[in-house]
């Protein structure tokens, strides 16, 4: 090892003799390296970007039926079970949930009508960090608790109401607000609440009568509830496509995100196999390139190194002095590409800004990006070294005495 050890620092000094030439070969690296990561850089930062604007919008998970349906309890919960669903609660009639009206109980602001009326419960995305409705308390929308001039604490009076035997009827139902949600909830201005209250609003408007609540009109229906819509999440944007696939299956037609998240994994791949193209073509380049830049250095050497073999250096040795020089070269290449990099990424980032939000990164690479980069052009290089240290091993120390 201590000759080895020799023959490295030997090789590094030499190094820094031939400064020029392995000037040279480092730039020559760098040229190479750099575009590579700010291509990479701009396929991962574009991607990334567009997945996680994808991820963090609730709306892209969601799963919408076209139209009504007839949906009972053992079909719900066989498809709430399936793989990839986050969140799932029946849905009464879109014209039975809603409220008249809703307004302030100290009558401070004036009505909203027609507010929309949407059930919710634990693990709703909609519901951000707010805690899921229970009894009368409820969630609002940002737009219309801004529009009520209302916040956590406040007690609400909803309007429903509804013509029976040719009069019109209404009833009011106190609420308290448990939380203001800023999540994407469509239409804008929309209470979340329990199911059990959706349900009784529909029962009351469709006549019936709703005991718990002391609410008159017909006997309830004996008969096994059925529901017409859902409101669906998957877990992930990844999950859509398998989810709308198995709910038509099952012959329900869904409304989702699943094209745009194609399009997003389609670019992707895209990008991928444009990288590995110019990567390759690039790097097989570069790699022949620098090879037989070694192995030209070893033979102009050779009788040096001859030298060193009849000095009782060993074969090993030898073998080390083109490796130290193609790791040296690596190194430097790195550190260069990296500062290019990190110039033009800065200056894209810049040019783009208009477009990014807080966070995003239109070209960025991630630490353990910048270590596989580092390993694969560490192991590349000393690859590329073999064909010299496979010369430099054949070398005889009697070429020491040849011209001497």
């Amino acid at each position: 090892m201590r000759r080895i050890r020799l023959a490295a620092g030997l090789a590094g000094r030499d190094f820094a003799h031939d400064w020029r030439i392995a000037l040279c070969q480092v730039l020559g690296l760098a040229a190479v390296l750099a575009p590579l990561l700010v291509l990479f850089g701009l396929r991962f930062g574009l991607i990334d970007t567009m997945a996680q604007r994808l991820i963090e919008d609730p709306r892209n998970r969601e799963i919408m039926p076209a139209g009504s349906g007839r949906y009972d309890a053992a079909f719900l919960a066989e498809i709430s079970a399936a793989s990839g669903v986050g969140f799932l609660v029946p849905a009464t009639r879109s014209i039975a949930a809603s409220f008249s009206t809703l307004r302030r109980a100290d009558g401070t602001q004036p009505p909203q009508s027609g507010v929309a009326l949407l059930p919710s419960g634990p693990g709703d995305p909609m519901l951000g960090q707010a805690p899921p409705p229970a009894g009368d308390t409820v969630v609002v929308s940002e737009r219309l608790a801004a529009g009520l001039g209302a916040a956590a604490g406040d007690r609400l009076l909803g309007t429903i109401t509804r013509q029976r035997d040719g009069r019109m009827e209404s009833q009011e139902i106190p609420l308290t607000v448990a939380a203001v949600t800023a999540a994407p909830v469509a239409p804008a201005e929309a209470v979340l609440a329990p199911l059990d209250l959706l349900v009784a609003t529909e029962d009351w408007r469709d006549g019936m009568a709703v005991p718990d609540r002391g609410w008159t009109g017909a006997p309830p229906l004996a008969t096994e509830r059925v529901f017409s819509r859902f409101r669906m999440y998957a877990r992930s944007i990844y999950d859509v496509a398998g989810i709308e696939a198995m709910l038509k299956g099952r012959g329900v037609e869904v409304r989702t995100a699943a094209a745009d998240i194609r399009q997003m994994q389609s670019l992707d791949r895209n990008l991928g196999i444009a990288f590995w193209l110019v990567a390759g073509c690039g790097a097989i380049g570069y790699l022949v390139s620098l090879a037989a830049g070694l192995r030209g250095h070893v033979e102009r050497k050779r009788r040096d190194l001859a030298m060193l073999r009849l000095i009782g250096l060993p074969t090993p040795a030898l073998v080390a002095f083109p490796m130290t020089q193609a790791l040296l070269i690596a190194v430097l290449g790195l550190v260069l590409a990296g500062a290019g990099f990190a110039a033009a990424a800065a200056v894209l980032n810049t040019v783009f800004a208009d477009g990014l939000q807080a966070g995003e990164h239109i070209c960025r690479l991630l630490p353990q990006h910048a270590a596989v980069a580092a390993a694969v052009t560490i192991a590349a290089a000393l690859l590329s070294a073999s064909w010299g240290a496979l010369l430099a091993a054949r070398i005889q120390p009697s070429e020491a005495l040849r011209d001497v």
